[in-house]
């Protein structure tokens, strides 16, 4: 069984003996990137992404339907929300390194990996940032096995 205390050490209890992991477990709403790394990451996202996401990483559900207006969009019209409620409901209880690897893996449309993985890094202290998450002192680190330890919640 594994207990994991938000600021504390893991803990796995396995057949009454108990071994704790150096490293601690965080939480997204405990300041895990900076202003100024969701300052880049907001550049980042103004030229890879907000044509499928738009502006404030509302994705295309939220759009309006417009009567007369073209199905010819540029964009991806199934684009889900990157922030906000949508994004933080659908991740809760996930890992920012889950975020981080889907990313990576798919994004943008038609050109998968063409971020650096800092630049992934700081494009997801953006959606952090506008999902209304506090910034810290010190940046999201952009290593998949770091991410691992921060947890998304509501």
């Amino acid at each position: 069984m594994t207990y994991v205390v938000s600021g504390f050490s893991r803990t796995d209890v396995v057949s009454g003996f108990s071994r704790t992991n150096a490293q601690a477990t965080r939480s997204v709403k405990e300041s895990v990137y900076t202003v100024d790394q969701a300052r880049r990451g907001r550049e980042h996202y103004r030229t890879r992404c907000i044509l499928c996401h738009l502006d404030n990483g509302q994705g295309r559900g939220a759009e309006p339907e417009i009567v007369g207006q073209s199905l010819e969009r540029e964009g991806d019209a199934e684009a889900p929300a990157v922030a906000g409620e949508p994004f933080l409901s659908k991740w809760n209880g996930k890992t920012a390194g889950a975020v981080y690897d889907l990313m990576r893996k798919t994004m943008p449309v038609g050109s998968a990996g063409s971020l650096s993985a800092q630049e992934y890094a700081d494009v997801l202290a953006y959606l952090l940032e506008l999902s209304k998450l506090p910034a810290g002192q010190q940046d999201l680190p952009a290593a998949r096995d770091q991410l691992d330890l921060i947890t998304i919640e509501r």
